[in-house]
């Protein structure tokens, strides 16, 4: 696979992450002792209720915590082996709408399973009050909803930026860019730490851009999630009206809503709204 595939893949799971849906699941059974998650979000919200011991197997985008590194894989995101998947015996699978095939070969072993959203905020919350309720772990859920509603607090910049959030393109430059629109979990979170999303409504939640439409959006500050390894290099080509500021994050964590959102919403406002140094304050008192 080439690198600009490997890129392609790596954040195009994050898209998906972010845009997968609630169907319901399989009807209730007994208690839940083994479980085998399809989503890195729902696998950290599993970890977060205390149930991390549970977990028999993940896919091999899991990565947090660092402990899922040991657990076995049952593949990818749309590639799961569900002959891998059934041999673990689980009592509960963790998934996406995206996994309508998984589903119809669960529903077909007569194994139980759970489709829970985390598109936004609410749905994060949601999710959270379903799982830990089917998991027996009631107070811990609602808990993890208490902690997750203060760490999700309004801030404030001293002058409100026009932000542009990507979080897909290509290796090495800004082909097949994607961007998070308004209403996203993205939106949600960059609106909480004090900025303004530069991509204003439209039919497309995660619009595709290019470099003319970039210069015509007129951000102020771009927060680029991407791979590792990944640079600002590409962005020097575009001929901004306006000085822009790029920040690169390269955090799979910010493009897999979920429990961690705090610490999200904590990064993107250190990153559009940056503490002035003592020497920009001493400057600003002289003048």
């Amino acid at each position: 696979m080439r690198g600009s595939d490997r890129v392609r893949g790596w954040w195009g799971i994050g898209l998906v992450l972010l845009m997968s849906a609630c169907g319901g699941g399989q009807a209730r059974k007994g208690e839940v002792r083994r479980v085998v998650s399809l989503s890195p979000s729902l696998t950290q919200m599993v970890f977060a209720l205390g149930a991390g011991g549970r977990v028999r197997a993940v896919t091999k985008y899991d990565y947090r915590p660092p402990s899922v590194r040991n657990l076995p894989k049952v593949g990818g995101f749309l590639d799961i082996d569900l002959e891998r998947l059934l041999a673990f015996r689980p009592d509960l699978v963790l998934l996406s709408e995206m996994h309508g095939q998984v589903a119809a070969g669960l529903r077909g072993a007569r194994v139980e399973y759970l489709e829970l959203r985390t598109r936004s905020i609410a749905e994060v919350l949601s999710a959270i009050t379903v799982l830990s309720g089917r998991l027996g772990l009631g107070e811990r859920g609602r808990e993890l909803r208490r902690r997750l509603r203060n760490e999700l607090h309004p801030m404030s910049c001293a002058v409100k930026p026009r932000v542009l959030i990507t979080l897909g393109r290509d290796h090495g430059s800004l082909k097949n860019l994607v961007a998070a629109g308004r209403g996203t979990y993205l939106d949600e979170l960059l609106v909480l730490a004090g900025g303004v999303n530069a991509i204003e409504r439209g039919p497309a939640s995660y619009p595709r851009l290019s470099r003319e439409e970039l210069v015509g959006l007129g951000p102020t500050v771009v927060v680029d999630l991407v791979q590792k390894g990944q640079t600002s290099a590409p962005w020097g080509g575009v001929p901004f009206r306006v000085p822009v500021r790029i920040e690169v994050l390269d955090d799979p964590t910010a493009s897999s809503p979920g429990v961690h959102m705090g610490e999200t919403l904590r990064r993107l406002h250190g990153l559009i709204c940056p503490k002035k140094t003592s020497a920009q304050k001493a400057a600003k008192g002289g003048k």
